[in-house]
Order: C-alpha cells, then structure tokens, then sequence
C-alpha cells in the first residue's frame, strides 16, 4: 500500500478524517450511515470525514466531505480539507510543492472546484487555498 492510500487525520484547527478511494465511480458510490459518522466524529472529536480520488496527471481530483456532527450531511465545498490533502500529499510524496484541483459538489448538483497548494519552509509544511464561485440568484424579488 502506498502512503496516499491510507486514512489519515488532518487538521487546519479542526481535525477531520481524509479517506482515498480508487477513482470518480467509487467517490459517488460512497453512502455513509450518517447516524453511525455523526457517532464516531463525536466521539473521536473530528470535524468529518473528506472523501476522495486523488488528482491523476493534469485531471483534477473529486472530493466529498461528509460533517453531520456540525449539521453538514455533504458539503458543496470544502476548502480546508482541500488544503489539508494538499499538505498530505506534499508529505507523503516528499515533494517540494504541491498544487491541485480538487472537484466537488457533484453529487448535490451544485459543482465547485477548489484550488489549493502546499510546500515545504522552514516552519514545516504551508497551503493555500482557493476556487472559483459563480453566485446565482434564485429567487429575485422586491425588498
């Protein structure tokens, strides 16, 4: 096994679980009982769980991060756990630096992508993070 492979806890303030899965058909498989992630989450004091298929050559990487503990079944995006497989995969590489695209929000009909980075200083491992938004008004009414 690779060390990209295993679950790992990772945390920008709150710690939060990332778990890889093979590819794109295996994240949108994934059904989490969501009574038994809320359990664990308090109960181990994490934030969620990150699911995702790593980016592979120049296509991006897909993510779904489940956090029902803080009311969140499935998030449209999630930008620090983006940050956090970043740094993850900076370190398990032994890359200098790291920059992805991770896509999300796919499964709730409401696509994103995040942008993040990481590299190596000599305070230990930095990440950015970013994305792109387009905001829609659904409902335009006099006020």
């Amino acid at each position: 096994m690779h060390p990209t492979d295993a679950p790992r806890i990772a945390s920008p303030g709150a710690p939060r679980m990332l778990v890889p899965v093979h590819d794109r058909p295996a994240l949108l498989r994934v059904n989490p009982h969501l009574g038994r992630l809320t359990a664990a989450c308090r109960r181990y004091g994490l934030l969620g769980c990150f699911v995702y298929a790593p980016p592979v050559g120049d296509r991006p990487g897909a993510a779904r991060m489940f956090a029902p503990a803080i009311g969140v079944d499935e998030d449209v995006a999630n930008a620090n756990s983006t940050g956090c497989l970043a740094a993850h995969l900076l370190d398990t590489t032994g890359a200098l630096t790291v920059a992805i695209e991770v896509e999300q929000g796919d499964t709730l009909g409401r696509p994103a992508s995040v942008l993040a980075s990481a590299r190596r200083g000599p305070a230990g491992i930095t990440t950015r993070v970013g994305g792109l938004a387009v905001v829609r008004d659904g409902h335009r009414g006099d006020h």
